[in-house]
């Protein structure tokens, strides 16, 4: 079971998520998800991310704790991003710090 955000939501505040969650919207805010966390492609972040995995696809302005996270070619992050595994596709932006491996993060 997963819960879907469409590009027209708008959120300042944290949400929180018990299932997995694809944000596609606009959020001033933290986003915490216990499964894992997709940020679409037309999503603009400016807050923490939290959730076991993570698919980076659009933009966010903060940091990320994962166990895994994988950015697309169309990811765009200025933040520190902590996280056991990461896959970083040809064409994605990271400007911060990155801290990988099995010391570095638990989510």
């Amino acid at each position: 079971m997963s819960s879907h955000l469409s590009s027209d939501i708008q959120i300042e505040g944290d949400l929180n998520c018990s299932t997995d969650l694809i944000f596609d919207g606009s959020i001033k805010g933290n986003i915490t998800s216990k499964g894992s966390l997709t940020i679409g492609q037309n999503a603009s972040v400016n807050g923490d991310l939290k959730a076991e995995k993570a698919v980076i696809e659009g933009k966010v302005v903060g940091n990320g704790t994962f166990n895994s996270c994988r950015l697309s070619p169309t990811s765009v992050i200025s933040g520190s991003v902590v996280t056991t595994s990461l896959q970083m596709d040809e064409g994605a932006s990271l400007e911060g710090q990155c801290k990988v491996g099995k010391a570095s993060a638990k989510a």
